[in-house]
């Protein structure tokens, strides 16, 4: 799922499933979750997963997989698990944040792409109505390490209530980008065709 080269490789890609709700002083976070790039041979992957929240907040997170209509059994790790002390040292962590992991097994029959929901509680009094908060996910298969090894990683921002939310996903800026690129290359093509090649001069 992720890259051969050591470190950080966002080729997992998070799009806005639905709209983040609030509730009592909860937010609701719904995404879809799918990995670039070919599925794996294995028949099964351990993996740890990460996300960097707010010390304060406690996370209920649900991932299930679209090939197969279930939800992922997920383990919790313990905040003084080495996977934790892993995820702070490799990718840091402030004086107000926690990394929350899990551990998961990873099946064939799940095929690449996933819809997870992420409620985090609180968040209304932690996060202003006008402001948001930034969520960063990683994960890497149990047999490696996120400071020595290859990990897979992705950004999100759940908004204030009086906010707009938005996924930062960093593997899908560059194929935006490469969207917009191929568009703007369509359609120079099709202009030049509407005018037509310019006419020669008859010789005298």
């Amino acid at each position: 799922m992720s890259g051969d080269n050591p470190g950080g490789a966002p080729n997992l890609v998070l799009t806005q499933k639905a709209p983040p709700t609030h509730s009592g002083h909860a937010v609701k976070s719904q995404r879809n979750a799918n990995f670039a790039g070919p599925p794996p041979s294995d028949v099964s992957i351990g993996i740890n997963l990460g996300i960097r929240i707010k010390a304060a907040q406690t996370p209920t997170l649900v991932i299930s997989s679209k090939a197969t209509g279930t939800a992922i059994p997920l383990t919790q790790l313990g905040s003084t698990d080495p996977v934790v002390g892993d995820l702070n040292t490799a990718l840091g962590v402030a004086a107000d944040e926690k990394w929350v992991a899990y551990n998961l097994t990873w099946k064939k029959s799940y095929k690449l792409k996933f819809e997870s929901d992420l409620t985090l509680d609180p968040f209304d009094t932690i996060i202003s109505d006008n402001g948001f908060q930034v969520v960063t996910t990683a994960l890497c298969h149990d047999t490696q390490t996120f400071s020595g090894g290859v990990y897979s990683y992705a950004i999100s921002v759940l908004p204030g209530k009086n906010s707009s939310g938005f996924p930062l996903s960093m593997g899908s800026a560059t194929s935006a980008a490469k969207k917009s690129s191929s568009g703007k290359k369509k359609a120079v093509k099709a202009k030049a065709k509407r005018r037509g090649a310019p006419k020669k001069k008859a010789r005298r």
